[in-house]
């Protein structure tokens, strides 16, 4: 670890001076944060994207803005998303951007990203063919990826067959036809490694395509409009919700999911969207009406007898990978008919929000779990209904919000939270939940501890406090009890669960942040020798140290060291992770990189860690780590026109205790993966 050493000593002594980001890479460095921050695996990069640039061309006005359109900017928290709406419901409407100054809430690093996005004012939306033309904007994407290493998948056996029916190459293409945030069309195709292209099954060339038209504030009424592939955000998802908000994080007040309730849909998750028409109606200033019909095949385990006897078929589970490579997922491409209907109609005034959301799932086939005792309250039919009603009410510095949610068979869940503004320095985030062990739900996304919010109960506590402008102390404690059996958990079990984080910023260039995370949870112990499981006590310990410095205008460093232990069953398991990274963007140049070397001994699955890695645009990574071995990685970006950018990335891991990598198809025979990816991006 003597590179660490040397390298937080160069952070520290660095004599860095202040330098304007460019919009572009203001806006990886928002993303970047968010992502990291929130420890988030799985996140739509695309719309993220999409929605910064869209207010960076076109700012939103701070005088109209909603909550839902505010939470777009992902580096407001709920708290100060609430400030700016009490300070225009008490002072009226902000006559200039500078009255942003005079919210407590709002610290100069958060005010200067702001001012990029917002304005006091706004063009009047014109439907009008030429005038969509002259201030549109086309962006064609065409992505490539490959692992150099020949996988078990690809290699033909003694008949001279492969498991995986295409070859290993990843393609991607996407088009964005884009008229700033009140018009634009998008198509995107998808060809997964070991997926067929342009031959049976896909002879029409990918394995997935998505495409949207999306309009808003066609008129008075017609408030948003999506045809094509959208998703849809009800509440704090107790039914269904797509957009930011996230749940235990180091954003320790960012426990409110907020968003408008549709959206044009632009990720190649193959299964979490809505194919058909969705719409939000503007019924008068107060009360809007959100609709939604979707129809689309979908990837399920079908149980057939016989082929004669298809039409009795069932399935026991949805497939959510969208891999389409071996004979067997193949077959199980677009074997159940889902549709869905729902809506939610919302009543807002001023401060106070209420909403009424349903949503329905029919399937044309049986959906029968397999009988296992943890799935026994789990949902099984053709027909799925759920309903809910949320609530939003701010008053001065106080924001309490929640939902209390039923499916068809009876079974309920709430979530109750409340965000308060002690004072300019302090914040205070609580949250209540109680999901019943048969309330039923497919898509769910709230706060929870679980990944649907069923059998659960749980309360949260969170803190956050800035001394001074340079310093923030913030921490949670989350405590739960589920009454009924889990994956691995044969059962009741509890859990807890706290943070505490330490950061410390220098005018936006220097930062250091210090986190200790510890989890408790239980699972099935590996030392009972009855019939029925005894439980163990599963603890984690995470300790990171993080350092970054912009220590050049051009040039900023990053290091990190992460250490990891968990124990179960009176083992004990350990893990650290050490990596240094560069990042060089020189303003008013064609060109950039960054890069990263890390190290890592992480003993098993247990005690593994994770780290987020900066990649192409529009994708990150975010794999983790174990074994024993090292990683280093390399992101060029060129742009040689103002149409045209091109980006390459290599990535390698070298393991240095175990001889394959992966397992099944996936497997490679050695100790080093290498991945290549590359992208063009051409506007016009």
């Amino acid at each position: 670890m003597k590179y660490l050493i040397l390298v937080c000593f160069v952070l520290l002594s660095s004599d860095a001076f202040a330098q304007s980001d460019s919009v572009s890479v203001l806006i990886e460095k928002i993303l970047e944060f968010y992502i990291e921050s929130n420890d988030l695996t799985d996140f739509d990069n695309n719309t993220a994207f999409e929605r910064l640039y869209d207010l960076a061309d076109k700012p939103l006005d701070i005088n109209k803005a909603t909550t839902e359109s505010l939470s777009d900017l992902v580096f407001l928290t709920p708290i100060q998303i609430n400030a700016i709406i009490n300070h225009r419901i008490e002072y009226g409407d902000f006559i200039s951007l500078a009255e942003l100054q005079t919210i407590p809430e709002i610290d100069m690093s958060t005010l200067k990203m702001l001012l990029i996005f917002v304005s006091t004012g706004s063009a009047a939306y014109n439907t009008n063919l030429r005038s969509l033309l002259a201030s549109s904007r086309s962006d064609l994407y065409l992505k490539h990826k490959r692992v150099l290493q020949n996988k078990v998948g690809y290699q033909e056996n003694t008949k001279g067959q492969t498991p995986y029916a295409g070859d290993q190459n990843y393609y991607y293409t996407r088009y964005r036809f884009d008229a700033g945030r009140n018009f634009k069309i998008g198509f995107t195709s998808e060809k997964d490694a070991g997926e067929p292209f342009f031959r049976s099954p896909n002879r029409a060339g990918f394995d997935f395509y998505s495409a949207f038209i999306y309009a808003a504030n066609l008129n008075k009424y017609i408030k948003q409009l999506a045809i094509g592939d959208y998703s849809m955000s009800f509440g704090q998802g107790l039914i269904l919700h797509n957009g930011f908000g996230v749940g235990k994080s180091a954003y320790v007040m960012n426990i409110k999911k907020n968003g408008l309730p549709i959206r044009h849909y632009s990720s190649v998750n193959e299964t979490v969207y809505f194919r058909g028409v969705g719409t939000t109606l503007r019924l008068n200033s107060k009360l809007d009406l959100s609709l939604g019909i979707s129809y689309k095949n979908v990837n399920g385990n079908l149980n057939v007898d016989t082929i004669d006897f298809e039409e009795s078929a069932t399935f026991s589970s949805l497939i959510l990978g969208g891999f389409h490579r071996t004979e067997n997922e193949i077959a199980k491409k677009g074997s159940v008919r889902q549709r869905n209907v729902g809506g939610r109609l919302a009543y807002r005034s001023n401060n106070f929000t209420i909403g009424a959301n349903y949503l329905q799932y029919d399937f044309d086939k049986p959906f029968i779990r397999d009988p296992l005792p943890y799935r026994f309250y789990t949902f099984s039919g053709t027909k799925l209904q759920n309903a809910s009603v949320d609530y939003d009410y701010l008053y001065k510095n106080i924001n309490v919000f929640g939902e209390v949610a039923a499916s068809d068979n009876g079974g309920t869940a709430q979530l109750h939270s409340m965000l308060i503004a002690l004072d300019r320095k302090l914040d205070l985030s609580a949250s209540f939940r109680k999901f019943d062990k048969d309330y039923q739900v497919l898509e769910a996304n709230a706060f929870a501890e679980g990944t649907l919010p069923i059998n659960e109960k749980g309360l949260y506590l969170g803190l956050e406090f800035r001394p001074n402008s340079e310093i923030k102390i913030s921490g949670y404690f989350d405590q739960w009890y589920h009454e009924w059996l889990r994956f691995r958990i044969n059962g009741p079990s509890a859990g807890k669960e706290y943070l505490l984080r330490f950061d410390y910023t220098k005018k936006r260039k220097f930062n250091i942040y210090l986190q200790y995370r510890y989890e408790e949870k239980q699972r099935n112990s590996a030392l009972g020798t009855e019939k029925i499981n005894i439980l163990s006590d599963l603890t984690y310990h995470r300790i990171r140290l993080n350092l970054s410095n912009k220590v050049h205008q051009s040039l900023e460093l990053r290091a990190r060291t992460e250490l990891s232990f968990s124990e179960i069953d009176n083992k004990l398991s350990k893990g650290s992770l050490s990596f240094i990274d560069i990042i060089y963007k020189p303003l008013l140049k064609p060109y950039s990189f960054s890069a990263r070397y890390a190290l890592f001994d992480v003993e098993n699955f247990d005690s593994r860690i994770y780290a987020f890695e900066s990649d192409l645009l529009y994708e990150y990574a975010i794999p983790f780590f174990q074994n024993r071995g090292s990683r280093f990685y390399i992101n060029a970006r060129l742009k040689p026109t103002r149409q045209l950018m091109v980006e390459l990335r290599y990535a390698n891991t070298a393991l240095d205790n175990i001889d394959t990598i992966g397992s099944g198809n996936e497997l490679i025979r050695g100790g080093t993966r290498s991945d290549i990816k590359g992208q063009i991006k051409y506007s016009f």
